[in-house]
């Protein structure tokens, strides 16, 4: 005769499984949050996007994160001017692209260097009260090259693209640090990257509105959620068997 003691067994055997699963979960939130980084639902085949690199991070955000840094592109000169190319800051956070022959030849220089320089914009002019500044402003200047001499001019416009850390509301442009003027609206779907036309050198910085800036750092909120969620079902899935086979040994 079969004693009740392995019947026991066999049922909490699914439970005890979806229990640790549980746990498991929230143990691996509650350190990542304490941490200070974000904690995404685990699907397959999905890579978050990186960090973004503060010149002057939220204190919150000041952990872990790595300062970026000026960097220089050089782009060939030849005799109609610049050749069609592209740029990044050192974080990749901002890509521009120059248009063919957009900047003007200038004798003997053989190159026009892109220098770009990151910011913290709070030491930069107020932005428009519609809006805040959305991470950081960066300076696009350009020199000749080997002589030094500053360009100034564009003739053919290209194009700016920043990656902000919130969600965007606009480009903003500044040709003295000092008084922003909104550039363009262009957007990436599903990305926090906002785009304009490149015309001039100057100061560039994204834009986002005021009421989100205010509430970004309320997304922990989702992340228990989703913590809850999937201890909710693995406690389903653990018990699911239990159940079913209770009832099927009523009348």
């Amino acid at each position: 005769m079969r004693t009740a003691a392995p019947r026991l067994h066999r049922r909490f055997v699914p439970l005890t499984i979806g229990s640790a699963v549980v746990a498991g979960y929230l143990v691996a939130v509650v350190i990542a949050l304490a941490s200070g980084h974000r904690v995404l639902p685990m699907f397959d085949g999905y890579t978050p996007p990186p960090k973004y690199r503060w010149v002057n991070p939220p204190t919150a955000l000041a952990p872990g994160n790595v300062r970026p840094e000026p960097n220089d592109t050089d782009v060939p000169l030849g005799p109609s001017g610049s050749e069609q190319a592209g740029a990044q800051s050192e974080d990749g956070q901002l890509t521009l692209n120059l248009a063919p022959n957009a900047v003007p030849a200038h004798a003997p220089d053989t190159s026009v260097r892109v220098h770009v320089q990151p910011l913290d914009p709070a030491t930069l002019g107020p932005v428009p009260a519609e809006f805040r500044a959305n991470g950081n402003a960066y300076r696009v200047t350009m020199m000749y090259q080997p002589s030094g001499v500053e360009a100034t001019t564009i003739t053919s416009p290209g194009n700016i693209l920043l990656t902000v850390p919130l969600a965007p509301a606009g480009l903003l442009s500044s040709n003295d640090g000092r008084t922003w003027t909104n550039i363009g609206k262009q957007a990436v779907p599903t990305q926090s990257i906002v785009g304009g036309p490149f015309n001039a050198t100057g100061w560039y910085l994204g834009a986002t509105h005021p009421q989100t800036a205010a509430t970004s750092g309320s997304g922990s909120g989702g992340v228990i959620l989703v913590a809850v969620l999937v201890g909710a079902l693995a406690l389903f899935l653990g018990l699911f068997p239990l159940i079913r086979k209770r009832v099927r040994g009523r009348p």
